[in-house]
């Protein structure tokens, strides 16, 4: 049976405690930590995105890394870095780490090398949050510029240009600090993206498009949200010590109906185009869509696997546990010390049923000392050929093949491989000799088309054969009938 957990941090408190949030049990503990919200991500076994194999957080005070394992309560790894972040993500498939700063960088490193693959400018003041799509296509950053930028993966890992990536989308539409990002589930064509501001609204935005689709608006600032995983509905907590349980569905009755003489009614989407929704008028006590318990303001939100009940943290250093269909609070957990900044459900590792072990008996996830400077030379064309082509699968049935060289840095997907071919070609052109270069591809594709000529012959022929073959039998046919 899958037990699900949750990991809580504090401000104060320099302990990352792991809870089983249904029988209130504290399984394990890891010591020497102070990181911010946002600060903590959890790395999940290559391949394996529901199996959490480690825990990584940014320390506030240094410029420090620490991984943590299951089966030591102090750091595993303490990995040193080019200066304070203040933000941490994981990519869903385990491959990548990003991480922001105060200054607005990003730095980009390969969990499994420890490659600093890119670091670049990517906003103007703090990232106060990091995320990747659920197909990690793309990483979506929010700052307290008031912007929220979708930067293309296999733009940010293409070290073959100086330049710095274009954001494939900016949005600038908050108007304060971004608290928080959801990214929904799909593919990158199909996914919608929630944001949360301080300006008193969350966003909800389509990804592949970039299209602003709703503005919720609240009647207080939004420092955290959760999203149901049907996207059936969101939860924001504010500063105002409430949370707001927001449907993106309403029931319409309309002029129908059914076979027992009663009203039917239609779902709806909520909002659309651009559409402002005020939340504040359609919220109260009556409806019974706020969680009213926490005597401060709300910092972070997380939903069970089932999206049966809804975990909050609170300035008021108290975690509590909801029943979503009653709102009804079940339990509260009052051990930590400070404000809780991260709370993290997930479903419990093989690990965790292994303490007590000899360490020679576990094996533990290997993780790289990241590199602090990016020094990696980009392949020559004829070397990209002969690299391993890996296959990267994820339930959206999509599939993004990622080139690998023998340093596993990433080199191109799709649209970039095609576009490093021709960089390629063009480089040779410059290099080489030009006439003999074209001399060659003439050849290449006169060959080529005496290929395609063949088979078309062949093809040709065999449609005649059975057209006649057929004509022949339908004429027979007629004949034996007149007969």
């Amino acid at each position: 049976m899958l037990t699900e957990l949750v990991l809580t941090t504090s401000l104060s408190d320099s302990t990352i405690q792991v809870w089983d949030f249904r029988t209130g049990t504290l399984l394990t503990s890891f010591k020497q930590n102070i990181c911010y919200q946002h600060g903590l991500a959890l790395i999940p076994f290559p391949g394996q995105p529901n199996r959490v194999g480690l825990i990584i957080a940014a320390q506030c005070d240094k410029a420090l890394l620490h991984v943590y394992s299951w089966q030591k309560d102090q750091p595993y790894r303490k990995i040193i870095c080019p200066e304070k972040l203040v933000s941490v993500t994981i990519s869903n498939q385990g491959a990548y780490c990003a991480c922001g700063t105060d200054n607005g960088k990003i730095y980009i490193w390969e969990l499994s090398t420890g490659i600093l693959c890119r670091v670049y400018d990517a906003h103007y003041k703090k990232i106060s949050v990091l995320k990747f799509t659920d197909d990690d296509t793309a990483l979506i950053s929010g700052s307290e510029d008031a912007g929220v930028n979708v930067w293309l993966t296999c733009s940010i890992l293409n070290v073959s240009t100086d330049e710095s990536p274009a954001p494939f989308h900016s949005w600038s539409e908050h108007s304060l600090p971004i608290t928080d990002i959801i990214c929904g589930i799909g593919s990158f064509r199909t996914a919608r993206v929630l944001t949360s501001s301080l300006d008193h609204t969350c966003k909800l935005w389509d990804l592949s498009s970039g299209h602003l689709l709703t503005t919720f608006v609240f009647p207080t600032a939004i420092n955290a949200i959760a999203l149901d995983p049907a996207e059936r509905m969101f939860f924001a907590g504010g500063r105002d010590n409430l949370i707001y349980q927001v449907n993106l569905y309403r029931k319409l009755e309309n002029r129908t109906y059914n076979a027992s003489g009663q009203p039917g009614f239609e779902i709806t989407a909520v909002g659309g185009v651009g559409v402002v929704e005020d939340v504040a008028s359609e919220h109260d006590d009556k409806r019974g869509l706020i969680f009213r318990g926490h005597g401060m303001p709300i910092t972070t939100l997380s939903l069970s696997y089932d999206a049966t009940l809804l975990l909050s943290g609170s300035q008021d250093e108290t975690v509590k546990v909801w029943d979503i269909a009653s709102r009804q609070m079940i339990k509260n957990f009052t051990h930590l010390k400070g404000p809780i900044v991260n709370i993290q459900t997930f479903i419990k590792p093989p690990d965790l049923f292994n303490l007590g072990l000899s360490p020679a008996k576990i094996m533990e996830q290997p993780i790289q000392q990241f590199k602090r400077t990016q020094g990696i030379s980009i392949k020559e064309d004829s070397e990209i050929e002969e690299s391993v082509i890996m296959v990267l699968g994820d339930n959206t049935k999509e599939i993004d093949i990622y080139n690998y060289n023998c340093n596993s840095q990433v080199v191109a997907s799709y649209e970039s491989l095609d576009l490093q071919k021709t960089k390629s070609t063009q480089n040779k052109f410059r290099n080489g000799d030009a006439t003999t270069m074209l001399q060659t591809q003439v050849s290449e594709l006169q060959s080529e088309l005496i290929r395609i000529h063949g088979h078309y012959q062949h093809v040709k022929g065999l449609h005649d054969e059975m057209y006649q073959e057929l004509v022949t039998d339908f004429i027979s046919k007629r004949r034996a009938e007149g007969n």
